[in-house]
């Protein structure tokens, strides 16, 4: 695949400030030429390298004026195809236009893959070759990287596919017309954005809400276990409190059993038979060394 990408205008400057730029001496010149004059000023505008808009000039008083003349009405009519129109409109109308250079050809044929670039993107050579009614590809390549050198487009050649992949492209004039075409798409988009925003807000809305909704719930069930949490460790303590941590537990265990074992022996229960066996002074007394007599 080979791909060029156009030159860029400097920082900060538009490619419509550039056309436009390279327009101005002809404006100005518009000013003062009338009839034949005008007719050669638009003339020499369309063989001017780089002059690829020309809206200004067709609204200048003595530029319009030629409408109204039969001789030069039809140069007027040529200037609104190059301003707005594509090489098969003068080829259509080419009878009752003047005829034009090969270098006006050229350029009639790049704005022409402009206009086309608004409605496909990816354009075949086949249907350039047809549309530009060029004889070969190699002769149609040259004249798309023009283009693209020239900042008409953006674009890479795709040699396999055998078509022109166009990324970018500059605005041309408008068509009589077009500009209330363009001003009611703009406003049902506006419509359709601002839909979008009032159902986008009222989703945020509901988001919020709920939200707070379950920063609240979190709250309260944060604050009741924490209440619980206070209650056991209240009710928790006490002489026979379970040991935590390690092996703590165990050590719980035994001091259990050894305080058990503590009251077993205290008991009067226990003190009466160990009397009656001749342990006196109970369990708790040293032993004398006396042999207990045996009373059976």
């Amino acid at each position: 695949m080979a791909s060029a990408s156009a030159e860029t205008p400097g920082t900060g400057e538009s490619f419509k400030s550039v056309f436009g730029r390279r327009l101005e001496p002809y404006l100005a010149l518009s000013k003062s030429a009338k009839g034949a004059g005008c007719v050669q000023l638009i003339k020499d505008v369309l063989t001017a390298p780089g002059v690829v808009v020309f809206g200004e000039l067709l609204a200048m008083p003595n530029v319009v004026e030629l409408k109204s003349n039969p001789e030069h009405a039809r140069y007027h009519r040529l200037l609104e195809i190059f301003s707005y129109g594509t090489y098969q409109d003068y080829q259509q109308n080419k009878d009752s236009l003047p005829d034009i250079t090969v270098v006006q050809r050229t350029k009639l044929q790049q704005l022409s893959i402009v206009t086309l670039s608004e409605r496909v993107r990816a354009i075949p050579y086949a249907h350039l070759l047809q549309y530009l009614e060029i004889d070969n590809v190699r002769q149609l390549e040259d004249l798309i990287m023009d283009a693209i050198y020239q900042n008409l487009i953006n674009a890479n050649l795709d040699q396999k596919l055998k078509q022109v992949e166009v990324h970018s492209a500059m605005g041309r004039d408008l068509r009589p017309g077009q500009a209330q075409d363009m001003l009611r798409v703009l406003a049902e988009w506006t419509k359709t954005s601002e839909a979008m925003l009032k159902a986008l807000s009222h989703k945020m809305d509901e988001v919020r809400v709920n939200y707070e909704k379950e920063k609240d719930a979190k709250e309260t069930f944060e604050k009741e276990l924490e209440t619980i949490k206070k209650e056991n460790a209240a009710s928790g303590g006490g002489k026979h409190r379970k040991v935590g941590g390690g092996g703590g537990g165990h050590l719980g265990s035994h001091m259990m059993e050894y305080e058990m074992e503590q009251h077993m022996f205290q008991s009067p229960e226990f003190t009466n038979e160990y009397a009656r066996l001749g342990h006196a002074g109970g369990p708790g007394n040293k032993r004398t060394g006396k042999r207990v007599q045996n009373r059976g």
